[in-house]
């Protein structure tokens, strides 16, 4: 029943791909959101570590920048674990593509890499990344980014990589566990020590 209820919306889903403007939307959205990741790691951490502001202003914001340096660094530590166990449960469980399990190649209409279908790296990125926002100092910055990864989420069932249940289920699942994960890497004195390791040598080396 629930395999039936997923190839409907499935087959429902990819057959939207017949109006020009949602193959369009689809094939930029379905990869493009997952490289906000990166680019908002690298970017702010070099920002926070070049602001030229008066002294007094230095002084002000230093400890916020510190902070937030660390936020990014939580951010990161997050995303890592999950995707690590992502790709773990990956060799453990052995779901395949829609392309794979219903044979009707020509509804795939994006090129990706033929691995598993469960869980989703996109999710598991995505979600991660979003969760971790919503706990930092970067909260703006997920209502912002949240409808990108909703957007990116439906294409890649959409373009026929990923089973429309999967997606649903692993990113309720994710939601609930990268919380948990970050409020534990918060709390860890170890990964505190950590933090503050990394932003003094990274200081040293002018990042």
């Amino acid at each position: 029943m629930i395999q039936e209820i997923n190839k409907e919306l499935l087959i429902y889903l990819n057959s939207l791909t017949k109006y020009e403007f949602v193959q369009s939307i689809v094939m930029i959205f379905s990869d493009f959101p997952i490289f906000f990741l990166p680019i908002f790691l690298v970017s702010l951490w070099f920002y926070y570590s070049n602001k030229k502001d008066s002294i007094i202003v230095s002084f002000l914001h230093l400890k916020k920048d510190l902070i937030k340096k660390e936020n990014l660094l939580y951010i990161f530590y997050s995303v890592v674990i999950w995707i690590t166990i992502s790709l773990a449960i990956q060799q453990i469980i052995n779901i395949e593509r829609p392309e794979s399990a219903i044979k009707w190649a020509w509804l795939l209409i994006m090129e990706h890499i033929p691995d598993a279908s469960f869980p989703s790296d996109h999710a598991t990125v995505a979600i991660a990344f979003l969760t971790s926002l919503f706990f930092t100092w970067f909260k703006k910055v997920a209502f912002y980014y949240m409808p990108f990864v909703i957007i990116m989420l439906i294409s890649r069932v959409i373009v026929w990589v990923h089973w429309p249940l999967d997606i649903l289920a692993w990113t309720i699942v994710w939601i609930f566990s990268s919380y948990i994960t970050f409020r534990y890497l918060t709390n860890l004195k170890i990964i505190n020590k950590l933090n503050q390791f990394i932003i003094k040598i990274m200081w040293y080396i002018k990042m």
